[in-house]
């Protein structure tokens, strides 16, 4: 084969593996050495996307920002950049100077909502800047890329959906930083409808992230944050849930669409049956839950709040012996019950009890568990 054959193959080789990795907000805040790490160790046998959400925190003040104008909000916002921005030297002026302009006039946006969209967008779009001036600090050619300018949307503003054929068409702009041997830091959570910015809703950066896979048929997709991976009850209200070693695409639409908060819900179903997505916690590198057509078989009980009750759904688990609730909905593998909001906590930690802690202890997984 002569060396231009072989060089085409090598490109086709290289771009074939391509990983899109996602890191949360306390991931880039909290996290940012491990984070900065786990990428240029990827990109050593990959082509690696890397998705960012604003840092932990940000999205809420800025929330808070367009609603009230703030200034100590704003100097607060600022703040929370500047310590990192002076560690990368990174130049953030431009980015205050055009906030600063959006909130002295709400009135040039068609309405308040895109207004408020607009002004979240600061968040994932100084994150990114952030992020790929420290990986050219390690020596790493990086570019951040304003979502803006790739993915179409349509629908509300704050809770904007993709629109898969438009965003494809503009794949191109992440195709040819690719071919560069660059990589791309692409905001989270945003988009573009019509020429103004949209936001995907709170969790969206797991949506950008699982639609770029999709759309560059990448190998697989990693959401990186402050938490191992997906675990049969919410950890922080359950203390013995236990990690989920492997999840199905099914069972993980199914659980986001009932109030799983780990996963955005519309995260799956561009992934559906065709890659694999990996939950992982940044700091120690763990990669917990792994989405695929590989099932645990694990029971997984989410939850959600409603105006006055919480709605609890158990997942492979159509029946829960001596737990009687009000049965609100039930499916082909799922049932959910309805309880009072104020017993919330108990109530979960009582079903985990009956169907996670019982059911598992008399199983013979114990091989699985040590493997993760």
């Amino acid at each position: 084969m002569n060396s231009k054959g072989g060089d085409l193959n090598w490109v086709i080789y290289k771009l074939s593996r391509r990983i899109v990795v996602k890191f949360g907000g306390s991931s880039v805040r909290d996290s940012f050495n491990e984070a900065l790490e786990l990428v240029q160790y990827l990109r050593e046998n990959n082509s690696v996307v890397v998705v960012v959400s604003a840092l932990k925190g940000v999205t809420d003040k800025l929330l808070a920002l367009s609603k009230t104008g703030d200034e100590r909000l704003f100097e607060e916002i600022r703040r929370i950049h500047e310590e990192i921005s002076r560690k990368v030297g990174a130049d953030l002026e431009h980015y205050f100077r055009e906030l600063e302009s959006i909130l002295q006039n709400p009135g040039k946006f068609p309405s308040k909502r895109a207004y408020t969209d607009h002004v979240l967008s600061f968040g994932e779009r100084i994150s990114a800047e952030l992020f790929s001036k420290a990986m050219q600090d390690e020596g790493v050619r990086a570019v951040p890329v304003d979502a803006f300018h790739i993915i179409e949307a349509y629908g509300e503003f704050g809770n904007g959906k993709v629109d898969m054929k438009g965003s494809t068409k503009r794949m191109q702009l992440l195709e040819k930083i690719l071919e560069r041997g660059e990589i791309p830091v692409v905001t989270g959570f945003l988009g573009n409808k019509n020429g103004l910015r949209i936001t995907l809703g709170r969790g969206g950066s797991d949506y950008t992230a699982a639609v770029i896979g999709a759309m560059l048929n990448a190998r697989a997709v990693a959401i990186m944050s402050d938490v191992n991976g997906i675990y049969t009850a919410d950890p922080r209200l359950v203390k013995s849930a236990r990690l989920i070693p492997f999840l199905s695409y099914g069972e993980a639409l199914t659980a986001s669409k009932l109030g799983m908060k780990a996963l955005h819900e519309r995260t799956i179903e561009p992934l559906m049956n065709r890659i694999p997505l990996i939950l992982g916690n940044t700091q120690r590198w763990k990669l917990g839950t792994l989405v695929s057509s590989i099932s645990s078989g694990f029971p997984l009980i989410v939850h959600r709040e409603l105006k006055e009750k919480a709605e609890v759904s158990i997942i492979n688990a159509v029946r829960i012996p001596g737990i009687e609730y009000p049965v609100v909905k039930k499916g082909a593998n799922y049932v959910s019950l309805l309880v009072e909001k104020q017993e919330l906590v108990r109530v979960l930690n009582e079903i985990h009890e009956v169907v996670v802690d019982e059911g598992l202890s008399s199983s013979n997984d114990s091989q699985l568990w040590a493997g993760i």
